[in-house]
C-alpha cells in the first residue's frame, strides 16, 4: 500500500494517458487516500512498517501530486490544521503514543 518499492507496470503508462479524469473523480480518489491511509496509520492490525509509512506520509510537507497537503486542500482542509487535529485525538484515544 505505502511502500517505497514500486511494482512493475503492467502496462505501458501511455494508456493512462488516455483517461479522462474529471475534478470529481480526483477528488475522490484524494478522499479514499487521505481516509484509508489514516485509518492505517491507527490501526492496530496493521503492521509497524505500515503505521510508519502511514505517518511519513501524513507528516509530509511536500507538494507532490496524491501526497498529504495535496489531498488535504482538495478535501477543502487545511492540511497542517487537519494534521494537527488528526494526531491529537489519535493521541486522546490512545491509538498512538503521545508525540510531545
Amino acid at each position: 500500500m505505502l511502500t517505497n518499492e514500486r511494482a512493475p507496470p503492467v502496462a505501458p503508462a501511455d494508456w493512462l494517458l488516455d483517461i479522462a479524469w474529471t475534478d470529481q473523480d480526483l477528488v475522490a480518489l484524494c478522499e479514499t487516500i487521505l481516509l484509508e491511509t489514516m485509518a492505517a496509520a491507527v490501526d492496530g492490525r496493521s503492521c509497524q512498517r505500515t503505521r510508519a509509512e502511514a505517518w511519513e506520509w501524513i507528516d509530509s510537507d511536500g507538494e507532490k501530486p496524491f501526497g498529504f497537503r495535496i489531498c488535504a486542500k482538495a478535501l477543502g482542509a487545511d492540511p497542517d490544521e487537519l494534521r494537527a487535529m488528526f494526531r491529537d485525538q489519535a493521541t486522546k484515544l490512545g491509538l498512538i503514543a503521545s508525540h510531545n
